[in-house]
């Protein structure tokens, strides 16, 4: 469990915690017999205890997230456990903790005996029973944290924090004194007839409904996106740089630089060659059709050419590439492609709303581009593709290099799609359309390569047990001089890809995914036998692994651009709906800040986590160069990615050159949070897009 998460369970349990421990410290002084109020403050201590327990823990949590950085316990967490928690918990250990450890240890001579007023006042008095109840009041901060922006108005949080616990202890402070003398004049409390108690309850009760339904309507109608609108419009631009002072215009013709003025360019002059003959020619076909797992599983899935996943798409380096889209599906379901970690001109990127519309059904789309890298990537619809990838529409894409190495039998390079696959009868993981354990012939001596992609939204770790291996590329990217491991577990982020490679021994070699301990591949020389799967060795570490060798720059070279993007989550309304809203820096799509950039900029950019879920963070049209993880300068090969998996805690720094113009998306893949808005676009000065999002347009790029 990560620090942050136990950090948001305990300020979930400290207000119950510290609410029952208050009213039962209150309770004390109206027992009716001393026997019955040394239990009461028995219990009372036991659940003092408890309380303070839980926000040491707490506060221990806060000091370990601080320590790695401020930005883990920034605005909320200090509001709630600095400044609205701390203090009610040190007064109640100062004040309160000794009369009412005192109260449980003394033993009445009668047990029947009915206190005197002095000790029932003494009991009521507001040194002991408002520190817990102030310490309740300030819990609520840790309670609703979910529920506030982070980011956004700190100050006015804090001010309205404090001004509500000093507003509360001065009632409860007059309530109190009122009480005490009350008890001093032995004047039993008054209590409302029956239904005059009625009448209040529900008076309380309507006007709670009613702001809350107040509330509830504002952010649900606050919250929506606007109908039809460009993605140039919203977001704030976040320059970054000396050279930054960006602004933009929403949706107008250009974007004025902090410099002058660029002529604008739009993003449909940014294709791919419209002449000469391609070298390789596909045709891919979005369709329903009825599917069938490994399992005998059946179920409903959209498809590209009918088949899940898509068909494997292989190229070389060099070639000219033409595929042509042409949309089957039933109903008005609108599709794209997008070619994921392909850096490609930035009008074949395949994003409906920034690059072109999407492809109405009984419509085609043609992309035409030259692909000028190699390695493993994939392709899929990035048109509402938190359902349309879900339900099928993706599939590998292989790029071989201009020269091959024979290192590797072509019949031996497999490529292993991890999808989960969500069927009638629940959600199933599989390697492509496996859900079982798939065997699979190889020769002793022979080298394999098992492509991984992992094609969902969560986070998938694979063990490959029986072997030692080398993983030789990390999305696609060939690592330098990788070294053997054994044993070690393979994370791999959603969208993101790992090429493992072993030499073949005489026993059998397995590949499992964690998810699915039941299926996964076992390789043999006859088809046969059986090995265990190890799934409790060490993570690999990318950031160490292989051997140094020279990059165009590093993390000494002075950038041009400098972002810092912080992922959160908080509780609220999002295009209507209720949810946990995914943030960068405090916003969410299209509010959320656009990288802006000049062509020719070194962009340094440093991504921290402070939620509880991972975010693989892809930029499209780029590759990114970690410079360093938590700190820490990587010191293996150098790891060239397009998704970054920045997990729970996790503080990523890399650097691109801004080579590619366009206007490009840059989103945590996981599409559920995509959905809920954490999406932010690369923009280049100068450029600009003639598509919109939402509305008549049925442009949705999630």
């Amino acid at each position: 469990m990560t620090l942050s998460r136990l950090d948001f369970i305990l300020g979930l349990v400290l207000f119950p915690a510290w609410l029952a421990a208050a009213l039962l410290v209150r309770r004390q002084a109206g027992r009716p017999t001393a026997g019955r109020a040394r239990r009461t403050a028995r219990i009372a201590l036991v659940l003092l205890s408890l309380a303070l327990i839980a926000t040491v823990a707490r506060l221990v949590g806060f000091i370990q997230l601080a320590s790695l950085d401020w930005v883990f316990v920034e605005d909320r967490r200090a509001i709630s456990t600095l400044a609205l928690l701390l203090p009610g918990a040190l007064a109640t250990l100062v004040l309160t903790l000794p009369r009412v450890v005192s109260a449980a240890r003394r033993r009445p001579a009668d047990r029947d005996a009915v206190p005197s007023d002095a000790e029932r006042a003494q009991a009521a008095s507001p040194r002991i029973v408002l520190p817990p109840q102030i310490t309740a009041i300030g819990a609520l901060g840790g309670f609703f944290e979910k529920f506030l922006p982070p980011h956004r108005s700190t100050v006015l949080n804090l001010v309205l924090g404090l001004g509500l616990l000093v507003l509360a202890g001065a009632l409860l402070t007059v309530r109190a004194r009122g009480r005490v003398r009350r008890f001093s004049q032995g004047v039993a409390p008054v209590r409302r007839s029956a239904g005059r108690a009625w009448a209040v309850r529900l008076g309380t009760t309507v006007v709670a409904l009613g702001a809350a339904f107040g509330l509830v309507t504002f952010g649900i109608n606050d919250s929506r996106l606007p109908g039809t609108f460009s993605m140039m419009q919203g977001g704030a631009d976040y320059g970054g740089g000396p050279a930054g002072g960006h602004s933009h215009m929403a949706g107008g013709p250009h974007l004025h630089g902090g410099t002058g003025s660029t002529a604008a360019v739009s993003v449909d002059s940014l294709k791919g060659p419209r002449e000469g003959k391609p070298d390789r020619v596909f045709n891919l076909t979005a369709q329903e059709k009825q599917v069938k797992l490994a399992s005998g599983r059946t179920f409903t899935a959209w498809t590209y050419n009918g088949q899940i996943p898509g068909p494997e798409l292989r190229v070389k380096q060099g070639e000219l590439v033409e595929i042509k889209l042409t949309n089957r599906l039933p109903g008005k379901t609108p599709v794209t492609i997008h070619w994921h970690g392909l850096d490609i001109p930035n009008g074949e990127d395949g994003v409906a709303g920034a690059t072109q519309d999407a492809v109405q059904p009984g419509q085609s789309y043609t992309y035409r581009f030259r692909v000028e890298e190699s390695g493993t990537r994939w392709y899929h619809s990035h048109q509402q593709a938190s359902e349309q990838v879900k339900r099928g529409l993706f599939g590998p894409l292989v790029i071989e290099p201009a020269k091959q190495a024979p290192s590797v039998n072509k019949a031996k390079d497999m490529t292993v799609v991890a999808h989960d696959w969500e069927t009638p009868g629940g959600s199933y993981p599989a390697f492509g359309n496996s859900d079982v354990l798939e065997r699979r012939t190889a020769k002793p001596g022979e080298k394999v390569r098992l492509r991984l992609v992992n094609s969902s939204n969560l986070t998938k770790t694979f063990a490959l047990t029986g072997v030692p291996f080398k993983v030789t590329a990390l999305d696609g990217t060939d690592v330098n001089k990788p070294g053997e491991i054994k044993d070690q577990q393979l994370a791999v982020g959603g969208a993101q890809r790992m090429d493992v490679e072993f030499t073949m021994p005489g026993s059998p070699v397995r590949l499992t995914d964690a998810a699915a301990k039941g299926a996964g591949i076992i390789y043999s020389s006859d088809g046969k036998g059986d090995i265990e799967p190890k799934l409790d060795g060490p993570e690999f570490d990318p950031t160490t692994y292989g051997e140094p060798t020279g990059t165009p720059f590093d993390a000494d070279s002075r950038s041009e651009r400098s972002f810092k993007l912080t992922f959160d989550d908080w509780l609220g309304f999002y295009n209507g709906k209720f949810g946990l809203r995914q943030t960068i820096n405090g916003k969410v799509f299209p509010d959320a800040p656009m990288l802006m950039v000049k062509k020719g900029d070194l962009v340094r950019t440093k991504f921290v986590n402070r939620g509880e879920e991972d975010h693989p963070i892809h930029l499209h049209g780029h590759h990114l160069l970690v410079l360093s993880k938590d700190g820490k300068k990587t010191t293996g090969s150098p790891v060239w990615l397009d998704t970054i998996n920045v997990r729970p805690g996790d503080q990523w720094e890399v650097a691109f050159k801004a080579d590619n113009p366009g206007i490009w998306m840059d989103h945590c893949h996981n599409f559920v949070h995509t959905g809920l808005g954490m999406v932010m676009h690369l923009v280049y000065e100068g450029v600009t897009t003639p598509y919109a999002v939402g509305g008549t347009a049925h442009n949705r790029p999630e």
